[in-house]
């Protein structure tokens, strides 16, 4: 399995401050997900201020994300990027070290 990045404009209508209007996606995805039986995991999406969706999702391979797209009725342009590593503060190294930060 591995983590990729989904990225997407924000659908014209879709207002995602909107309890309703989001849970109605949701939906549309988790049941495009069941679709893929097991193939695909949803972790979480975020929507971003310039209206766009970034999902991450673990899957078994990237071609799994074209049964995800035609089931859920995505259209558009989908930009997938591979998650390389994530990093986060566990990984910080000690403060007293110093690093090339180049």
């Amino acid at each position: 399995m591995i983590k990729v990045l989904i990225e997407r404009d924000l659908p014209a209508n879709f207002d995602v401050t909107d309890d309703a209007q989001a849970a109605v996606h949701a939906r549309i995805a988790v049941d495009a997900i069941n679709a893929t039986q097991g193939r695909m995991h949803w972790l979480c999406t975020y929507a971003t201020d310039d209206r766009k969706l970034f999902g991450l999702v673990v899957v078994e391979n990237e071609t799994v994300i074209d049964d995800y797209v035609r089931h859920a009725g995505i259209g558009g342009n989908l930009r997938i990027h591979r998650v390389l590593r994530v990093l986060d503060p566990s990984l910080a190294a000690p403060g007293d070290q110093t690093i090339n930060k180049g």
